[in-house]
């Protein structure tokens, strides 16, 4: 969500950027409209620059050989709690953790009724679980990655997401910390409009 806040989303963008997992198909902008299609294609772009960046890529290695093929999951789990965690020093222009989450879920709770079901139980469950704050300690990041290892009978690795991330603790905090640096600046420089344009052109 700082990454949407950096680009400059609207609310119907904050919308989008947020159904933007939930959401399949090229042509977004009949379904959802111009506003929330360009936040659910700077979601599709923020995913693509961030799992080729050359951190997130440092970082993956580094949590493979405990987690496996399930290394990219955890990571994007990981670099979050980085963030929330040194929320002052790198959510840059976003102001306290607890405030910002508190307008951004405010925010979407007035569009509730636009999403996918989908989304409106991780909603419902991000509110619950306090996630955007939550994230900061270590063990609710714990628990996350445990309960994410129980949804699929495949992913036990992410589990030991934890465990990776205390044995590589000070590599990882620095990936994250180069991600999220580079994020600001990239957000900050993308053209929204053009996002859309490209995209349908």
């Amino acid at each position: 969500m700082a990454v949407g806040h950096w680009a400059g989303l609207d609310a119907s963008g904050k919308l989008g950027n947020f159904v933007g997992d939930a959401v399949k198909g090229r042509n977004v902008e009949a379904k959802w409209g111009t506003e929330v299609a360009r936040g659910i294609r700077f979601h599709r772009a923020l995913d693509e620059h961030s799992d080729r960046h050359e951190a997130s890529r440092s970082a993956r290695d580094l949590i493979r050989p405990v987690c496996g093929k399930w290394s990219g999951v955890v990571w994007d789990v990981l670099a979050d709690h980085v963030l929330a965690s040194e929320f002052a020093q790198l959510g840059q222009g976003c102001g306290d953790l607890d405030a910002f989450a508190a307008r951004e879920l405010q925010d979407l709770s007035l569009q509730l009724e636009s999403m996918p079901e989908r989304s409106r139980r991780f909603y419902d469950a991000m509110v619950h679980h306090r996630w955007l704050t939550g994230y900061r300690d270590g063990q609710v990041v714990h628990a996350v990655l445990d309960a994410m290892s129980r949804r699929r009978s495949a992913a036990g690795p992410v589990a030991e997401g934890w465990k990776a991330f205390v044995a590589e603790e000070q590599a990882l905090r620095e990936c994250a910390r180069e991600l999220i640096a580079d994020m600001n600046t990239w957000a900050k420089g993308l053209d929204l409009v053009s996002l859309v344009h490209r995209s349908v052109g």
